[in-house]
């Protein structure tokens, strides 16, 4: 403390030195903060730098590796195709591929390229083609076999329909015969002159000496044929059907009916009218 100063004063300038002292050191605090943060950032930013400088060089490395794998690949492509070509071409082709591997070449180099894409627009074309005639013989066979399906419906229904219809006949002709039968047998019981009628062609047929009808017998055949019908088409039909009611009367052979039939048609056409008329004679 200086001479001549208080005592107050004295200690107001021992707290403004402390205060300066307190506020020096607080200060030089700050700036050893202030310093420990910027080393910090640097050291931070050379850690940056550093991983980035890795992560380059690692870069390098892979790209390294892959160039030296495209190498590789490209040698293995150059021996697999000059191996190929070799095969597909001979040597001379095999030499010229060499070449253009070495780079000797370029022009050897484009034809053989424009060969390549001639022959895969070949084969390209060769498949498409393939596969358009597969396509082509399958849309055929489904048509054939739609065809061939529809031809086998038709005739089947087509013979179905037949079938039915040869039924139905059978069934109709049946019937026919049937009623033809009780026909018969209630003429044959109720009129006399049909019955005669039967009995005259039966014992025709089964005589082997006479080829012709009696003049009566002609006669009574014929009247029945009148008493039933009006036209020479009924007649015939009359006429059939005496032959029917003879045969099934007395089993006629083939032979016996056909002579029948051939003398009862004459009597149903005239022709024994007309041997009368012309005076000649017929036969018992």
């Amino acid at each position: 403390m200086q001479r001549g100063q208080s005592k107050a004063e004295s200690r107001k300038e021992h707290l403004e030195r402390n205060d300066f002292i307190l506020e020096k050191q607080k200060k030089e605090m700050r700036n050893l903060e202030a310093t420990k943060q910027y080393r910090e950032y640097q050291l931070e930013m050379v850690n940056q730098q550093i991983q980035e400088v890795e992560d380059a060089t690692q870069a390098l490395r892979e790209e390294a590796r892959q160039k030296e794998q495209q190498s590789k690949d490209l040698d293995r492509a150059i021996s697999d195709k000059r191996t190929k070509l070799n095969k597909e071409k001979g040597s001379e082709l095999l030499g010229a591929v060499a070449d253009w591997a070495t780079g000797k070449s370029k022009a050897l180099k484009g034809d053989i390229e424009d060969l390549k894409f001639d022959l895969e627009e070949a084969h390209e074309a060769i498949a498409e083609e393939r596969r358009r005639t597969q396509a082509e013989a399958a849309k055929l066979e489904a048509y054939k076999n739609s065809v061939a399906q529809q031809v086998e419906s038709a005739v089947r229904n087509a013979i179905q329909r037949k079938d039915d219809e040869i039924n139905r006949l059978k069934g109709l002709i049946k019937w026919r015969d049937k009623v033809l039968d009780i026909f018969t047998g209630i003429l044959l019981r109720s009129n006399a002159a049909f019955r005669k009628a039967v009995e005259i062609i039966i014992n025709f047929a089964k005589d082997r000496y006479r080829s012709i009808f009696g003049k009566d017998e002609a006669k009574t055949i014929k009247g029945v044929m009148e008493s039933f019908g009006e036209t020479k088409a009924d007649y015939k039909a009359i006429g059939n059907f005496l032959l029917n009611a003879a045969e099934k009367k007395d089993n006629l052979s083939n032979s016996e009916y056909i002579k029948a039939a051939r003398e009862v048609d004459d009597v149903a056409l005239g022709r024994y009218d007309q041997r009368q008329k012309q005076g000649h004679s017929l036969k018992m």
